[in-house]
């Protein structure tokens, strides 16, 4: 017994004792703790300590030193120093969702990926993350009105936007739940669980449209140079944002197909458009994007495909979409059919010719 109280630590306290304990917040930005910091918070998820919890606000930019470029900056870039132009559009690599790190290989942290997108979540779940004995971590989408280009009263509503978007969709790993990912992490919050996007319709014109992370990108200034307005009459000799999707896989970009003027994959730089709103307003523009507007859509569908696997849902505009280009591929579907029906050719896969017909 004189052993033990004189090298007394956590390891030797009830549940009871540890809950009377203080903790220890770490708070930070996704600079200093998901980039220049982020081996130090990794060995602090590691040691799994009960008194230690970490919530990183997650403004994408290093915000108090000007505007550079963090690993959880995406794709686009659109902080004040970061360079647009004919050499490079944007921070040009994937997004590092830092939450995301930490489901693998840190031990058993609770983790949790939310926002004021949904407060009785993000509540929850600081809650939760109190009462885990080991060590928590949070990511907080947080608005940096300055540079993200947007008003001092919209953090609310940029906050569901990104969360809609897929651009930062809510989860929470709960490891008291179960040894699987089936049983500890939740996606619940998000809107189209089952799906790619989620669809959602013009309140002016009642048209329906999905809404993707580039419909986020055209309500913040920050992003500002990956979007074009366009007259109708222009749009329609540019390839809808939906059809260059299903053409379009993230191991087509690894490749740099998307690069092939000859390739399905192939994307013209501002050649895709979309109908969106704009920052004020509710009457929709159509908007022609950059080509790393698009890579962006593929990355952030990519990353949420992957969250969906981990709860075990079948994504069918997935599979639908790799059974289409395999046969466009091996040359059953034609690449001429491809780009005139990409989105006929996914709604019949997912939903049947029949059904298709019959819409």
């Amino acid at each position: 017994r004189y052993y033990e109280f004189t090298h007394f630590s956590d390891n030797l306290m009830t549940d009871a004792e540890i809950n009377e304990m203080p903790r220890v917040w770490i708070i930070g930005g996704d600079g200093g703790m998901g980039d220049i910091g982020y081996q130090n918070v990794s060995k602090m998820i590691l040691q799994n300590r009960p008194n230690v919890k970490a919530l990183m606000l997650d403004t994408q930019v290093y915000s108090n030193t000007g505007g550079q470029n963090s690993d959880s900056t995406p794709m686009l870039g659109g902080g004040d120093m970061n360079a647009f132009g004919a050499a490079s559009q944007g921070k040009c690599i994937e997004k590092k969702t830092v939450a995301e790190t930490f489901l693998a290989g840190h031990g058993s942290p609770f983790v949790a990926q939310v926002s004021i997108a949904n407060a009785p979540k993000l509540f929850r779940s600081i809650l939760d993350a109190l009462d885990y004995r080991g060590t928590a971590f949070l990511q907080c989408f947080t608005t940096c009105q300055p540079e993200h280009g947007v008003g001092d009263d919209m953090a609310l509503d940029q906050a569901q936007r990104v969360r809609d978007s897929r651009g930062a969709p809510e989860f929470v790993f709960n490891p008291r739940m179960g040894e699987t990912y089936e049983e500890a992490l939740d996606l619940k919050g998000n809107p189209n669980l089952q799906g790619d996007w989620y669809k959602t319709k013009f309140k002016a014109t009642g048209e329906p449209y999905r809404y993707t992370v580039a419909h986020w990108c055209a309500t913040e200034a920050r992003f500002r140079n990956h979007l074009k307005k366009v007259k109708e009459e222009e749009a329609a000799k540019l390839i809808p944002l939906e059809n260059m999707l299903v053409r379009l896989t993230q191991n087509d970009v690894v490749y740099r197909r998307h690069l092939d003027p000859e390739h399905r994959a192939y994307v013209p730089d501002f050649g895709v458009y979309i109908k969106t709103l704009p920052a004020k307003g509710n009457k929709p523009v159509t908007m022609k994007l950059s080509r790393q507007l698009v890579l962006f859509c593929v990355e952030r569908r990519k990353a949420w495909r992957l969250l969906q696997s981990k709860v075990g849902i079948q994504n069918t505009e997935y599979a639908a979409q790799r059974a289409i280009l395999a046969d466009v591929d091996a040359g059953i579907i034609s690449k001429e059919d491809l780009f005139s029906r990409a989105q006929e050719l996914m709604e019949e896969r997912v939903l049947g010719p029949a059904a298709t017909k019959t819409a």
